[in-house]
């Protein structure tokens, strides 16, 4: 704090460039989180500060971008691969300081080109940079919507105002178009219009039924094919989605009833989807991420496939149409979750079950013969996530079902809309062993390990279905499972599902051994 003692031209504390060079080097020492609030309290200030000229103001901002990527990086790999280790508390520090940050960037940015444009004295110096300075404005309003998407909550109308904006101003100023490095560590060239177009055909991809992963990969593919993408002021064949600039409202599908203005943008995922195409088939024939999708994110081959099969399914011309129809219904549930908590209900285990109950009354808003789509008050589900295992018992019903969560999307008052696809309506309870003496146990436990046997439509074949605890589905190992006081020897077949606290297999009954 010695250089506004000195006094300079301007208040801002990073004015004096050798105090700007002594304060940042001290922010290693004090972790990602309190750096990125140091950082975005130092962008903030660069609205409000007196003197500070046009270009130092884009100096500023530049420099507190380039010092939080280190730390914005770390907490991302760790929001995005922890999973269900991160607390609740951990998974809102880590999205709220990064959207804070990205938020006071993405201003910071906007401050300068709004100084071009309203002619500010000094800000002709801005020219030369004002493509790069559009540019990541809306790559940090892109990250805006991206947190919010990993949040599954609601996305805040200002931030489809500003990529509208800043677009806008793109246009007018004509360099909408024009290629650039955007950062120096970044090899591949973009634009302006291509960084537009990146949270448009994230919020177009249905995040909503992604897990963060997914989220995360799903960002990392849309930059990858940024340059496919196509935009015009005209309807066309391949553009599906549509966007209004002089409106705050998300993108969406095209529908008859809008109305065409000036302001109006058709775009589409053009020759992306051909690459997407090509991802899918690479991957379903080698069993192996492409090199081509090394994005700077390890993830599971399947994962990978899951990710582009869904981008696939909503970048296609047409919505995909839901197999059933849903009716509207309104009904109490009591819901379940934990892998203990369900086996014990959907087995009715009850008073054997040493678990404290977490069931929760949820909802129902409307059903189909597969599922339900339920409604989550603000206080309840801060558990819930995309594929959640749950138990769900009617509100006239004494049977739980077992159900996966497929979709979450959050409100402004914190309540949660949740999607269901109910497994079974019920279950037995089993319990299963290592297939033989002469056989690895693995994760076995040899004492025995309690599962639930699910209804199967593939019984009269000889099959049958397990929920397992995680790991325990292999297809090298036999399972010996001991049910309706019989004994049965199971070979895996494949792992149906899998979750963080569950595994889904289905088995071939072998023989009876009793």
């Amino acid at each position: 704090m010695l250089r506004w003692i000195r006094g300079t031209a301007s208040d801002h504390p990073l004015e004096d460039k050798e105090d700007a060079r002594q304060l940042l080097s001290e922010l290693a020492e004090k972790g990602p989180f309190r750096a990125l609030e140091e950082l975005a309290g130092h962008l903030d200030a660069v609205k409000t500060s007196e003197n500070l000229k046009p270009i130092r103001a884009f100096e500023i901002v530049e420099l507190l971008d380039r010092s939080a990527r280190p730390y914005q990086r770390k907490l991302n790999l760790e929001y995005i691969t922890s999973g269900t280790r991160l607390t609740k508390f951990q998974q809102h520090r880590i999205a709220h300081t990064n959207y804070a940050f990205q938020t006071q960037l993405a201003e910071g940015y906007r401050f300068c080109l709004a100084k071009y444009e309203v002619g500010a004295v000094g800000a002709a110096a801005l020219k030369p940079s004002l493509p790069k300075i559009a540019g990541r404005a809306l790559r940090a309003c892109g990250a805006q919507l991206k947190w919010s998407l990993l949040r599954y909550g609601p996305v805040d109308r200002q931030i489809w105002e500003n990529l509208a904006r800043l677009y806008t101003a793109a246009e007018a100023l004509g360099f909408g178009p024009w290629l650039l490095n955007l950062y120096r560590s970044e090899k591949r060239e973009t634009t302006a219009e291509r960084e537009f177009l990146r949270p448009l055909m994230l919020a177009v991809s249905s995040p909503d039924g992604l897990l963060p992963i997914q989220i995360e990969l799903a960002d990392r593919v849309i930059a990858h094919c940024s340059d496919a993408y196509a935009i015009s002021s005209d309807p066309g064949r391949e553009l599906h989605y549509v966007s209004d600039l002089a409106a705050a409202f998300p993108p969406g599908r095209i529908s008859p009833r809008i109305t065409v203005t000036p302001q109006t943008r058709f775009f589409g995922p053009a020759e992306a989807a051909k690459r997407i195409a090509r991802y899918i088939a690479e991957i379903e024939r080698t069993g192996t991420v492409p090199n081509e999708l090394n994005l700077g994110l390890e993830v599971r081959p399947e994962v990978a496939l899951a990710t582009l099969q869904h981008l696939a399914r909503y970048w296609s011309p047409n919505l995909p149409e839901r197999k059933e129809t849903r009716r509207r219904r309104t009904e109490h549930v009591t819901v379940v979750h934990e892998f203990g908590e369900v086996v014990a209900n959907a087995a009715g285990l009850f008073f054997e079950s040493p678990f404290v109950s977490n069931d929760e009354e949820w909802i129902v808003e409307n059903e189909s013969p597969g599922g339900f789509g339920a409604f989550v008050p603000k206080h309840l589900g801060a558990w819930v996530r995309i594929g959640s295992l749950i138990a769900v018992r009617r509100e006239e019903g004494v049977t739980w079902g077992v159900g996966i969560v497929r979709r979450v999307m959050g409100d402004e008052q914190g309540n949660r809309y949740v999607g269901i696809q109910m497994l079974s309506s019920g279950g037995a309870a089993v319990t299963v062993f290592p297939g033989s003496l002469g056989e690895p146990i693995g994760a076995v436990s040899p004492d025995g390990e309690l599962c639930i046997l699910l209804p199967s439509a593939t019984t009269d074949s000889g099959e049958c279905t397990l929920l397992l605890r995680p790991e325990l589905f292999s297809l090298k190992n036999t399972l010996q499972m001991h049910a309706y006081d019989k004994q049965y020897l199971l070979t895996p077949v494949a792992l149906a599902e899998q979750g963080d606290d569950f595994d889904i297999g289905r088995f071939k009954i072998v023989e009876r051994t009793d």
